[in-house]
């Protein structure tokens, strides 16, 4: 068991160090870990009873599972998932999967699913980082409300009924959600994507923005990044780097993809050679007819 844990706090430090090299702006935590599921004296059977005895700066690593739980999480903490196709946090269709209430949260490696209200809410708070996760079948996959400065990045938010991310503002003059930063992430068959009524929130890093299902804009030079922004409703912010195809670990070119003015271009020369083509036919064809009349 020894052994085991061992291997899983290299584990930890290996995946907190992968995420810090990939967005380059979060400290790692250096703190206890705590470990839930699995077997084994000192094993939590639940992710809530170790974020209540945890404290500032803890890691707190889950097994793979199906948790039906809601969580809350107001400490300053990390939480990894061992894998996360199958480390799955289960909302049971009630209120919010995981309430942020502290500054300077990490998640990363969990399904997070069936939040009656929302998969992940965010509120009052900053330095947040939500990294590699699958984020479905909520009414909202994240909310984000009156928080700046977090990450969100690597996900891939589907099939949720309302929005894949919904950023408000509740004071428009003191409480702004502003300063966040989204990218890396796959926008999937949601009733709308995205929603943001914040401020100066940055929805791509390093010149390379988020797939969403629904943007149909051209990428006439071929370098996986479309040409035209991608218009976030609700205020004035927009992804100028959308991607053509989603994300997973690098940007990937649309296969078969068609310029839509070329190819209008195309037809119009071909009706114009076929016109030039036929006209000559038809005019045999009527001197002969009138001939024979």
């Amino acid at each position: 068991m020894l052994i085991k844990k061992i291997f899983m706090s290299l584990s930890i430090c290996l995946l907190l160090f992968n995420t810090v090299t990939n967005l380059g702006i979060f400290e790692i935590v250096n703190g206890e870990p705590f470990y839930v599921g699995g077997s084994g004296e000192g094993n939590y059977s639940t992710i809530q009873n170790a974020i209540n005895i945890s404290s500032d700066g803890d890691i707190i690593f889950v097994y793979n599972g199906t948790y039906y739980e809601n969580l809350e999480v107001n400490k300053s903490i990390s939480l990894i998932g061992e894998n996360k196709e199958r480390t799955i946090i289960n909302g049971k269709n009630s209120f919010i999967v995981i309430i942020l209430k502290s500054p300077s949260i990490n998640i990363t490696g969990f399904t997070i699913q069936d939040g009656g209200v929302s998969g992940i809410w965010i509120e009052s708070s900053a330095n947040c980082n939500v990294y590699k996760n699958f984020i479905n079948n909520n009414s909202i996959g994240i909310n984000i409300i009156s928080s700046n400065d977090t990450i969100i990045s690597n996900n891939t938010i589907s099939n949720n009924s309302a929005f894949g991310i919904n950023i408000i503002s509740v004071n428009p003059l003191s409480q702004l959600s502003r300063y966040n930063t989204i990218f890396h992430n796959n926008f999937i068959n949601n009733k709308n994507n995205v929603f943001d009524e914040g401020i100066n929130n940055n929805w791509s890093y390093g010149n390379e923005g988020n797939y969403y299902d629904d943007y149909d804009g051209p990428d006439k030079n071929n370098d996986g990044i479309g040409d035209s922004s991608y218009i976030i409703p609700g205020g004035e912010n927009r992804d100028k780097y959308p991607l053509m195809m989603p994300y997973n670990g690098k940007i990937r070119l649309r296969e078969f993809y068609v310029d839509d003015e070329s190819l209008y271009t195309m037809l119009i020369i071909g009706m114009i050679v076929a016109i030039l083509f036929l006209l000559p036919i038809a005019y045999v064809w009527y001197r002969k007819t009138k001939h024979l009349k």
